[in-house]
């Protein structure tokens, strides 16, 4: 109900005509990109999990990887956990193709740690490049000057836990204790045992370790999720195109980011309304016409999460039906030591 009220005050605040003009204005041809990068976006991000399994030993076909990529990402976007969600989706198909537990866990957080991590340096790139270059004031440099040190500090927090070992270690017990407090407190009745949340941890650092100690195996399916981010965002670049309002690279990464990172956390489906009032905000701001930025986000939130959506509704109920039983050796083995 939230995402539905944020989704319409869209429209509210928009002009109404202004809006319809924008809109009316599109042509067919220049949906085309928006959409065929959508899907190419989703073959890299498949081509990415497939490298991370074969560097731990499980080899999968690019089709089957490519239809569990889809549908988890779906189930991602309509249950939003901050990620848990499509996380699991993906365990419990990795697990339907007798990939071992412990291997199919090391490799949905290999390749989610790697995503993120090369997110937060595009995103801190392109708010450096955009502050040093074009010529800001009042409200929009203070805030991305906020974004760009919040940005800025995760991705130190990340080169350190990587680089040093105790460090890792020590920082994801204590998240892990304050977020079994925090669930403690809030949510009695559904939080996760202490224990759960200990092997979580654990793993997420057997994931970090699997990596370090795979490094020449982690550059290829590295490269493809650096160009994956960049499809994506060519994506919304090629939207605003549609709208024949062309914007720099910079523009487009600075408002993905923080649409996409308040879409993450916001706990509304797919970020309904969050995304795109967020999204339109920071255009605003960068003096993109709002009616503008809003038509350009709506075929951006349609080429990047709907199509994908509706052509992952008809493998879902394939993929649950296929392969019934697990055997019971696939939920006792590890993955293969780094």
């Amino acid at each position: 109900m939230v995402g539905v009220v944020a989704f319409a005050l869209l429209f509210v605040f928009s002009d109404i005509r202004e809006l319809w003009r924008t809109a009316s204005t599109l042509e067919p041809w220049l949906l085309i990109p928006p959409f065929v990068l959508g899907l190419v976006s989703y073959g890299l991000m498949a081509l990415s999990y497939q490298g991370i399994a074969s560097a731990a030993g499980a080899q999968v076909g690019f089709w089957d990887m490519l239809k569990v990529t889809l549908v988890a990402n779906t189930v991602n976007y309509l249950v939003t956990t901050g990620g848990l969600s499509g996380f699991a989706v993906r365990l419990y198909f990795f697990m339907r193709m007798a990939i071992p537990s412990g291997t199919a866990v090391i490799i949905a957080l290999v390749q989610t740690f790697i995503t993120n991590s090369v997110l937060l340096l595009f995103v801190v790139g392109g708010f450096a490049y955009l502050l040093t270059t074009h010529d800001l004031h009042g409200f929009t440099l203070v805030m991305l000057c906020a974004l760009l040190a919040v940005f800025f500090l995760a991705a130190g927090v990340v080169v350190a836990l990587l680089i040093n070992r105790a460090l890792r270690r020590r920082t994801l017990f204590v998240l892990a204790e304050a977020a079994h407090r925090v669930l403690h407190r809030f949510l009695p009745r559904h939080k996760p045992g202490r224990v759960h949340i200990w092997r979580f941890q654990r793993n997420l650092n057997r994931g970090i370790e699997f990596l370090l100690a795979r490094k020449r195996s982690m550059v290829i399916p590295t490269l493809w999720i650096v160009v994956d981010w960049v499809v994506t965002l060519l994506i919304l670049k090629a939207a605003f195109a549609a709208v024949r309002y062309p914007i720099p690279m910079s523009f487009v990464t600075v408002g993905f980011a923080v649409g996409v990172a308040l879409s993450m956390v916001s706990f509304i489906p797919g970020g309904l309304g969050v995304m795109e009032g967020s999204m339109a905000a920071i255009f605003v701001g960068l003096s993109v016409p709002f009616e503008t930025a809003v038509v350009a986000v709506l075929i951006f939130r349609v080429a990047y999460y709907v199509v994908p959506l509706v052509i992952s509704a008809f493998f879902f109920r394939g993929m649950l039906v296929q392969g019934t039983h697990l055997p019971p050796d696939v939920l006792e083995q590890d993955p293969p030591a780094g």
